[in-house]
């Protein structure tokens, strides 16, 4: 009799260890599907693949209704400005063609320059001893 009890209780220990042990595993499946419901992320991807067709109406609707907007009014030019803006357009005009031409010159040069620069630098570190040398371990 008493091996009967300790035959039960042990497979009746069993059982609640193998009952815990799913519960466990079922508890850790439900937490991960609570928290990915709950990622705002998630949902949102996951809406917009299952509803293309509203997102997209939506967006589309949305962008031709920020397009009808009317902007700020611009103010009306006077005689005085006109003259004014005709002046500040030459000038950028100006400033442009000159920063042009020296871009141009600058890419010309730039072989000539770098060459230079090497030999000056070359020189400078043989003055001061300060080539490269192997360091010591």
């Amino acid at each position: 009799m008493a091996k009967q009890t300790q035959v039960r209780g042990a497979d009746r220990k069993a059982e609640l260890i193998s009952e815990l042990e799913w519960s466990r595993a079922e508890l850790a499946r439900n937490f991960l599907k609570a928290r990915s419901e709950m990622n705002p992320v998630t949902l949102l991807k996951e809406s917009i693949v299952h509803q293309k067709t509203a997102w997209f109406t939506g967006a589309a609707i949305t962008g031709w209704v920020l397009s009808r907007l009317r902007g700020r009014k611009k103010p009306q030019p006077s005689t005085s400005s006109t003259a004014s803006k005709g002046n500040r357009l030459k000038e950028v005009e100006r400033t442009g063609l000159l920063l042009t031409i020296l871009n141009l010159l600058f890419n010309l040069f730039k072989p000539a320059i770098t060459a230079f620069a090497t030999r000056k630098i070359s020189e400078l570190s043989t003055r001061n001893n300060l080539g490269w040398r192997k360091p010591i371990r």
